[in-house]
């Protein structure tokens, strides 16, 4: 299945964590459980502290359920969702 790289930012003001309600529904959204039910498998997710920024490896067969996933950041923020692949692929299949 295809990996995907999706990168969240949001500024100091919008930010999640002073909105308890809000900061609770990322937070479950974010769920290995969560991402299963919409055919998702999370591979890694990263915040850079202080930057309000956040990063996920994701994989689906699509890319439409990795958008739908993003979509909840776009309330506080930009979203960019990019196919991916790895060092590994790369070299097995010599393609850049």
């Amino acid at each position: 299945m295809p990996l995907y790289f999706m990168e969240h930012r949001h500024t100091a003001e919008t930010c999640p964590t002073s909105k308890p309600d809000l900061l609770r529904m990322l937070g479950t959204h974010v769920m290995p459980d969560n991402a299963a039910k919409m055919g998702i498998k999370i591979h890694s997710d990263i915040v850079h502290p202080g930057e309000h920024r956040m990063m996920m490896v994701l994989e689906a067969d699509t890319q439409q359920p990795i958008d739908e996933f993003a979509r909840p950041f776009g309330m506080v923020g930009s979203v960019e969702v990019k196919e991916v692949t790895t060092c590994e692929q790369v070299v097995e299949t010599a393609t850049c």
